[in-house]
């Protein structure tokens, strides 16, 4: 049977996925970590980290066992926020703290667990209170300041605390930049209540003792949510959203006692995994080429984007590389190599049942489609349901072997196909035995 002549895109199209494929390849090894670009964040057990205690700062007030296990939901809420997926966060109920690890931020140089404790966000109570304009320097008043200028206000009653906010997210509202607040059913509630009595009067939301924004209450609130509005610029309103959510705590705390953490895995464990890992990619690339040939040539040049793929979209994404995380990304690279085997193993069956090459290429991927799917969705499954449930370094383990699949299904393959059938346009690599054909033996 005679092939139809390939057009000039498909005999160019190696060249372009390959060239891509480098591109990416060489901005995850070099460029990723150049100035300006950050680094990768790793866990405790790669880089080490911080460990703090925290408690009540008021020497008066004891926090219950449920005002602990609502203090370290918050703090977990925190941690979640900043994308850090390998911590332990455990109450000391005997001692009323809540004992707090994490990893160092991605860039870290200085290793100060004093700054690194910043990162949790404030420590102190989140409090919504209707406030009045008070003259400056009167007893009791509270100064709030703004862009352009500051006032004075005074409390006359407190009706809520952060407890009753379940978010805060800020964004765009009626063309301007706001934040928009969803309650409890208690602060639904309590919001009904207090907005129905005062519309016209100012609310006040307060960090301990500090105003953080003031709002007049324009209508009643009554569907569990609200927003702030007013001459918020974008960074005015994500910074009030941050502190709202991250003042849900039920009593002030403060940090006790800090250090640092050691490498679990050592300080080399980083440097080691590295060496382990180009190698084990150097033995699969040996062997996808000297077994397939020129398929698992190709083969191996999408396991590089599949590999750097991950590294990279951990990186844009700041989320915790561990050592689960890490085995998350190898699990995905050997579900990469079984999908190219079972489509090498397809091609070379066409083959050796006459097709032309680009046939063989074009029937070995349709009909290795359902085995590979199969595989990839069952896979991909239990990284979802590893996201929905799992918590700390379990995250790290589904979210690179939910992205490897992605990548794999979603990119590898489709490259592979395209550069296979740009090959096979070329003379010098239309020989059926570069894809595994082997002719049958004579019959004497």
């Amino acid at each position: 049977m005679r092939q139809r002549k390939a057009n000039i895109w498909q005999k160019i199209s190696f060249f372009i996925v390959a060239l891509i494929i480098l591109a990416i390849v060489g901005y995850t090894a070099f460029g990723m970590y150049s100035e300006g670009n950050g680094y990768m964040r790793f866990g405790i057990d790669i880089k080490g980290g911080v460990s703090a205690t925290f408690q009540s700062a008021d020497d008066n007030i004891v926090p219950t066992d449920d005002q602990l296990e609502s203090a370290k939901a918050v703090i977990e809420l925190r941690l979640d926020g900043n994308n850090i997926l390998d911590r332990t966060v455990t109450i000391d109920k005997q001692n009323k703290q809540i004992l707090v690890e994490f990893p160092w931020q991605a860039a870290e140089k200085n290793y100060d667990p004093v700054e690194a404790i910043k990162e949790l966000g404030e420590t102190a109570q989140l409090t919504f209170a209707l406030v009045e304009e008070a003259e400056h320097g009167e007893e009791g008043a509270l100064e709030y300041e703004y862009e352009g200028g500051h006032a004075d206000y005074k409390i006359t009653e407190k009706f809520m605390d952060g407890g009753n906010v379940k978010s805060a997210e800020a964004g765009l509202i009626n063309g301007q930049y706001g934040v928009s607040l969803e309650f409890d059913d208690k602060g639904t509630k309590i919001f009904a209540d207090t907005t129905s009595d005062h519309i016209g009067d100012t609310i006040g939301i307060m960090m301990d003792n500090t105003l953080i924004s003031v709002a007049t209450i324009k209508d009643a609130i009554t569907e569990g949510g609200g927003y702030i509005s007013g001459s918020f610029t974008a960074e005015e309103a994500r910074d009030l959203a941050s502190k709202i959510n991250s003042g849900a705590l039920p009593f002030t705390m403060e940090s006790t006692n800090y250090s640092a953490v050691s490498a679990t895995m050592g300080t080399n464990a980083l440097n080691i995994m590295m060496l382990a890992g180009a190698i084990a990619l150097c033995i699969i690339f040996l062997f996808m080429c000297i077994y397939y040939r020129l398929p698992g040539f190709v083969a191996s040049i999408t396991l590089l984007l599949q590999t750097a793929g991950q590294l990279l979209i951990f990186h844009l994404m700041g989320l915790t590389l561990t050592l689960p995380g890490i085995a998350g990304i190898i699990l995905s690279i050997g579900m990469g190599v079984d999908s190219n085997i079972i489509i090498s193993e397809r091609i070379k069956e066409e083959i050796n049942a006459g097709k032309t090459l680009r046939g063989a290429i074009s029937a070995g991927y349709n009909r290795a489609f359902s085995a590979v799917l199969d595989c990839n969705v069952t896979t991909a499954v239990i990284g979802i349901l590893l996201m929905i449930f799992g918590t700390g370094s379990m995250l790290s383990f589904a979210y690179t072997l939910l992205i490897g699949i992605v990548l794999n299904f979603g990119l590898s393959i489709i490259s592979s196909k395209l550069m296979l059938q740009s090959l096979a346009c070329y003379k010098a690599f239309s020989n059926p035995k570069f894809y595994g054909y082997k002719a049958a033996k004579e019959v004497e």
